[in-house]
């Protein structure tokens, strides 16, 4: 496994959080699973503004959904997501026992060709037990990362990661653009979250029937090296339990055509998961004319939004 910034020295509260990673990670799969949840429940509870903005989304964009009882369901699966990371041997060791892939043959096949593979992905289920499957069952994957914004957290992250294989590019790194053209002539896996809004190219398309700004620069790199696209979303179908959903983009669509089809499944999945998407990210901040809401105007947006819809549906 290679990352691009393995000789940096690790912080005394980094080594601290990786030793809190460790021991936490002592706990059995399942409990932890289940003590992440409770703790995500109970937060998704208290008066937050993260909390507020994960209920006025739903309620938006999920109108026909509880979104009291989705909102603290949501962080609880955040957390849920985070704990179960910590140690993912137990999976990587015998991965077809937690995770089903209806299609693995022929995703096989796609791995055995002379051709990069580049996977769009979100934050649904458990992000990180996907990466960790897909290494556990021979794949060769770079994933590309945005840092977290407290150092300790960053560095315990990355150690984490590694753990079970994955090679992180990430977005701060001089170097990392480099090395992701290499990944791309080494016909790697390479891995994207792009359910985001983040300051990255991005391009919008329809999600939940508003433009969304979406990030780009993966696809037009991938085309540049006849890559195939293909989505893929792991949603947890019980406690310990995962079925991946992974289908073929058509590489010949343009930029927007490829995100448009990525959006289109994520937001299936996101219907008949809700609870399993991270509904406290700001995703609708951005609009085309080129205004980003800060938090305070996003959540008088969201407000006013809301009240508009359930006044049309009178």
């Amino acid at each position: 496994m290679v990352s691009s910034d393995v000789t940096v020295p690790v912080s005394l509260l980094g080594r601290l959080t990786i030793g809190a990673f460790r021991i936490i990670g002592i706990l059995p799969f399942s409990a932890r699973s289940k003590l992440g949840f409770a703790l995500g429940y109970l937060f998704g509870l208290l008066p937050t503004r993260d909390r507020l903005i994960t209920k006025k989304q739903l309620q938006l964009f999920l109108p026909g959904k509880n979104a009291a009882s989705l909102t603290p369901r949501v962080f609880g699966n955040a957390a849920r997501a985070t704990l179960e990371s910590f140690n993912l041997r137990a999976i990587c060791a015998r991965p077809e026992e937690y995770v089903t892939c209806s299609n693995w043959i022929t995703i096989q096949t796609w791995l055995e060709e002379d051709r990069p593979l580049v996977v769009l992905t979100a934050h649904t289920g458990n992000w990180d037990l996907l990466a960790a499957y897909g290494i556990a069952r021979g794949a060769k994957i770079t994933t590309i990362g945005r840092e977290a914004r407290v150092l300790a957290v960053h560095e315990a992250l990355k150690w984490m990661r590694e753990q079970y294989g994955v090679e992180t590019i990430w977005r701060s790194d001089r170097a990392g653009l480099k090395r992701l053209l290499s990944c791309f002539r080494e016909r790697r896996v390479i891995a994207a979250l792009i359910d985001q809004d983040t300051k990255v190219e991005s391009v919008f398309v329809p999600f939940f029937g508003k433009p969304t700004r979406t990030p780009s620069s993966m696809i037009e790199l991938g085309k540049k090296f006849n890559s195939r696209f293909v989505y893929a979303f792991i949603v947890r179908t019980s406690t310990g339990k995962f079925d991946l959903r992974v289908g073929e983009i058509d590489n010949t669509l343009e930029t927007d055509g490829i995100l448009s089809v990525y959006s289109s499944q994520l937001q299936a999945i996101i219907e008949s998961h809700p609870e399993q998407w991270v509904w406290f990210h700001k995703r609708w901040r951005s609009d085309p004319t080129g205004t980003t809401l800060g938090s305070r105007q996003y959540l008088a947006w969201l407000t006013e939004e809301t009240q508009r819809s359930v006044k049309t549906h009178i």
